[in-house]
């Protein structure tokens, strides 16, 4: 019998910050690669990983980029859901980069795509 085992990497790969804030502290604009699936399985980390960033600083953009999202579920877009929430209650902004086409075909019958915005 075969073992599939869902993978997530969730990584910083930018940050700007225009003020010359503290060490540490998080930028104006900050981008994230979202690499792997996105699912019931991985959403657990993936908020834990994303909260931990919005607790480290201000923000003035989140941009995920998922052009390394093989696979996306109903939780993992649940997921992006509540992030944009707590995201706008920062009055910031998050920005979806690199959204596939499978993926915003996905968000488009269920009707998330209005919400986010898209690059």
């Amino acid at each position: 019998m075969e073992s599939h085992m869902t993978t997530l990497s969730v990584s910083v790969r930018e940050r700007r910050d225009g003020t010359g804030g503290a060490p540490g502290a998080l930028g104006d604009s900050v981008t994230v690669a979202v690499i792997g699936e996105l699912d019931i399985a991985t959403v657990p980390r993936f908020t834990a990983r994303m909260n931990d960033l919005l607790r480290r600083g201000r923000i003035h953009e989140l941009i995920l980029d998922l052009s390394g999202l093989a696979f996306i579920d109903a939780g993992g877009l649940r997921a992006l859901t509540e992030l944009r929430s707590r995201v706008e209650q920062q009055d910031a902004v998050l920005i979806l980069d690199g959204v596939q086409p499978q993926m915003r075909r996905l968000m488009r019958i269920i009707g998330p795509q209005r919400r986010f915005r898209l690059r």
